[in-house]
């Protein structure tokens, strides 16, 4: 018997060994080094997106390097260069350009907007097989384009939003309401403008005028008098800041355009916006908006604001971190800087294949958990993302936010639309 007991001890000690070098071993295997670029607009009329994106990239880069050394993880997972493309999709694919053949990334983190996003992935990251998360997105097209599985993105696709819009309008005006929508012509306006009108008219709804304008023109006088001419009991727009502070004024020179009765995206949800717009042109109106549905989001924007308190604060930056964070673990899960590995990977770490939740309060035991090959679930700041055959996330979290009369922004969670 004593001799049985000594062999039972041994083997339960040869087995815990065992495990536990299968989890350790890889750890500290020759690691890899992963070089990231981000492009964001760091000027121009979204620039507070772009900058608070960009330096909640740098965070996560930055807190992965210290998680890395702590968990005694080899490599190295770095933010080589950061571009500015202004949200235009010419300069987005010189940025990406510049990223990829001179600076030789291995991941683009961004861009931020859909037409910038389309535009780099088919002129750059897709030919040179380099991983691109786009950070807010959203054009459904994205879902579609052939991308050889190189193209992902943390942000909801405006399949969404265009459900929610018409769930606020409804509950505002009625399910039989006639709306009028502007929205400026590029990958972002146009596509939302669609999928708005598919959802609206599908739900006993009535459209009467849908106002398309280019975000470059001098002058919207014009477009403003075909969207009022008949006063709709709401209008929706989709347009970016820049341009609408040109189309606000024109608008409210018609003398019957209210913004009390009108609806914005994202696009208008900070207060810093609505500030350089004006409040004579914003205040009263309401949007809709991705919201968090990540982990301990409060405490991120804290810890966010402690290490990088010099940046504007927006509600979608912590997009930018999970996209840094999912694709660093990618490299370590795959050991491997190559398109088609961080892809594979991506979704393991991202809870795709399943696993164990992980927290981003928790690096290091995500770091060890990808070094040692297994699946996971990633939980991030803004999301769970759990990538699909299509790169999108699963699930989506909106809000419906108000502007008050004095420029501040306010929602009620009890409103909430979860996906």
């Amino acid at each position: 018997m004593k001799t049985r007991r000594n062999v039972l001890a041994v083997t339960t000690v040869a087995v815990a060994t065992a495990a536990m070098l299968a989890y350790t071993v890889p750890a500290n295997a020759a690691g890899v080094d992963l070089k990231i670029g981000t492009i964001h607009p760091l000027t121009g009329g979204n620039a507070d997106y772009g900058i608070g994106l960009t330096s909640a990239a740098e965070f996560a880069a930055e807190s992965m390097t210290k998680a890395m050394k702590a968990a005694k993880v080899a490599g190295s997972c770095k933010i080589t260069a950061s571009e500015d493309d202004q949200a235009t999709p010419a300069i987005a694919v010189e940025a990406a350009t510049k990223l990829v053949k001179s600076n030789k990334v291995h991941a683009i983190v961004g861009p931020l907007t859909s037409g910038a996003t389309l535009a780099a992935a088919q002129s750059v990251t897709v030919p040179n097989k380099v991983v691109m998360i786009a950070t807010a997105a959203s054009n459904p097209d994205i879902t579609k384009f052939k991308d050889n599985d190189t193209l992902f993105r943390t942000y909801p696709s405006d399949a969404f939003q265009g459900k929610v819009i018409a769930k606020a309008l409804q509950n505002a005006i009625g399910k039989d309401g006639t709306i009028n929508i502007g929205a400026r012509n590029d990958a972002f306006g146009t596509a939302l403008a669609n999928v708005l009108t598919s959802e609206w008219v599908k739900g006993g709804g009535n459209v009467g005028a849908k106002v398309i304008w280019n975000p470059d023109g001098a002058t919207f006088d014009s477009e403003a008098k075909a969207l009022t001419d008949k006063t709709p009991d709401a209008w929706v727009i989709v347009d970016f800041p820049d341009t609408f502070a040109k189309v606000g004024p024109a608008l409210k020179r018609t003398g019957k355009w209210d913004p009390t009765k009108t609806f914005f995206t994202e696009a208008m949800n900070n207060e810093a916006v609505i500030k350089t717009i004006g409040l004579d042109v914003m205040a009263g109106s309401k949007g809709t908006a991705a919201k968090s549905m990540g982990f301990q989001a409060d405490k991120w924007k804290a810890d966010r604001k402690k290490a990088k308190p010099n940046t504007k604060e927006t509600f979608v930056d912590a997009s930018a971190y999970d996209a840094t964070v999912l694709v660093c673990l990618a490299s370590i899960h795959s050991k491997s800087t190559k398109a088609a590995a961080l892809a594979k990977s991506l979704r393991a770490v991202s809870g795709s294949n399943g696993g164990k939740v992980i927290p981003w309060t928790k690096l290091g035991d995500a770091i060890k958990a990808a070094a040692a090959g297994q699946n996971f679930t990633y939980q991030g700041a803004w999301t769970t993302a759990k990538f699909d055959a299509a790169g999108d996330t699963s699930g989506a979290l909106f809000q419906i936010y108000n502007v008050g009369s004095d420029g501040k922004i306010t929602s009620d969670a009890k409103n909430d639309i979860k996906f």
